[in-house]
């Protein structure tokens, strides 16, 4: 059984704050050789890529270090301009030149297999994630079970809306994704949530301080024992 650690929430003055609390959050695990990392994509977590890609410009990147794609959109190829596939290759797996076999992607081919082999890896040692305007964390949406593994989910229009730039329009964006599930990411040891911007305000505090529910997927993070929170003074306006 795992030891009881409180929420910590840590607010920073700016978005770049954030990406460098992130950052050193990671960069913890280095006390140990071996990691599994769950990687978010999004608007949140750019400068905690700028950030770990100077660190890892400078130092070795751990050999037993492995990156886990979170989400993915489904029927797409996955080097497509918008996939989180791409977003992760341009600002982090490509910079750093990290080996093919320290990466597992999430895509068509690798879906059926992707919780098992997750399982088999040892689970996640520490799972970052961003959190959508309707509460969705990876692309598990609003009334997703707890109990879920990696699987297919619709996207709503909320969804499609906060993603229609990274494709050129909204009526572009896939109609499904591929994402760990609930269970997957509450199995985590660690779990690492960043939010910024005013827009997320309302959201994060409801997730954190609100009924855990699964019209709230967000909420279930509550209930984690390891659960660190940053956010820039903006979207941790609704704590003050």
């Amino acid at each position: 059984m795992r030891e009881r650690i409180e929420m910590k929430i840590n607010i920073v003055k700016s978005k770049k704050g954030v990406g460098k609390a992130a950052a050193e959050a990671i960069l913890d695990l280095l006390k140990s050789e071996h990691a599994n990392i769950g990687l978010a994509t999004g608007n949140s977590p750019i400068e905690c890529y700028d950030t770990l890609v100077q660190y890892f410009s400078k130092h070795e990147l751990p050999k037993y270090w492995h990156f886990f794609n979170i989400d993915e959109y489904d029927q797409v190829p996955i080097d497509l301009e918008g996939t989180c596939n791409a977003y992760l290759q341009e600002r982090f797996y490509g910079p750093l030149n990290i080996p093919e076999n320290q990466i597992h992607r999430l895509y068509a081919e690798t879906f059926p297999f992707f919780e098992q082999n997750l399982h088999k890896a040892g689970g996640l040692d520490l799972c970052m994630l961003g959190i959508g305007k309707n509460g969705h964390i990876a692309f598990n949406e609003p009334g997703t079970p707890f109990g879920s593994v990696t699987h297919r989910m619709e996207l709503t229009e909320a969804s499609k809306q906060q993603h229609g730039d990274e494709f050129g329009g909204v009526g572009n964006v896939p109609s499904h994704g591929l994402t760990i599930g609930m269970k997957t990411i509450m199995n985590s040891r660690r779990i690492l949530l960043i939010a910024n911007g005013p827009e997320k305000a309302e959201m994060i505090h409801k997730a954190l301080t609100g009924p855990v529910t699964e019209s709230v997927p967000a909420s279930i993070l509550q209930l984690h024992p390891a659960l660190t929170v940053v956010l820039d003074e903006a979207a941790a306006s609704r704590f003050q």
